[in-house]
């Protein structure tokens, strides 16, 4: 009896075996691949976990264009999306695209909002701004961020910023942080007006700077000219630390 019930199991295994085989196959031959699929609403600013609360159990299968294709993920690589955040809203059940996540380690990075005294107008999650601190003559404490101006001053924060979130209305953005500059740009955000200005890309190295006299502004305007393009050094010119 027992001879007969190892034999059993050992067929069911193989039987097992053999259709996950063949499942494999028969995909492979047609071109269709299992990709990942979320498994609820994910709103736009997200941060996903990598487990069955976002993610569908076992992808989707699908058949796409290899140009397609390469801007998914395949539901083995589901540990890589841990920590992305969504810049769109995606619906339960849609494909998981990457143009539609923020990658990145994901490990300990907290997401802060930020009330913007001007933000571009045409500004979506996905967009990259330069975050400057702005302070008139007319500010309340200026001396705190101009070191004793009496005219004002900007101070560049952040360049290549990535937005992860914005509220057009309420003039705020989302933003993701290490711990460590939480409290730095909690401060900043209380204290200060900052300014965000829209980024096509990489910044150059040292294109910003402070200034606190507008004859310097002036002449810093006319020396380097407003369509005067710089040689970007290598790297990825993101954001200030």
């Amino acid at each position: 009896m027992r001879r007969m019930l190892a034999l059993a199991v050992g067929l069911v295994t193989f039987c097992a075996a053999l259709a996950a085989f063949l499942l494999i196959a028969v995909e492979a031959q047609t071109g269709q691949v299992r990709v990942l699929v979320a498994a609820r609403n994910l709103p736009a600013g997200t941060s996903l976990q990598a487990n069955t609360t976002d993610l569908t159990p076992g992808g989707a299968l699908v058949h796409l264009q290899a140009s397609a294709l390469a801007d998914t993920f395949p539901e083995r690589d589901f540990a890589r999306v841990q920590g992305a955040v969504a810049l769109v809203d995606i619906p339960a059940g849609a494909v998981i695209l990457r143009s539609e996540l923020a990658m990145g380690s994901g490990a300990g990075q907290r997401q802060v909002t930020l009330t913007l005294a001007f933000m571009p107008p045409n500004l979506v999650p996905g967009s990259l701004v330069d975050l400057l601190a702005v302070a008139g003559a007319a500010s309340p404490s200026p001396s705190d961020l101009c070191g004793g101006s009496g005219v004002g001053c900007v101070m560049p924060l952040a360049q290549s910023v990535l937005a992860i979130g914005v509220n057009g209305p309420a003039h705020q953005i989302t933003i993701s942080v290490p711990p460590s500059q939480v409290a730095p740009w909690l401060l900043l955000d209380a204290t200060q007006s900052i300014w965000a200005v829209s980024a096509d890309g990489p910044a150059c190295p040292g294109a910003e700077s402070a200034f606190s006299s507008p004859q310097a502004a002036l002449r810093a305007v006319e020396q380097s000219g407003a369509g005067r393009r710089c040689r970007l050094a290598r790297g990825n010119g993101g954001p200030a630390s």
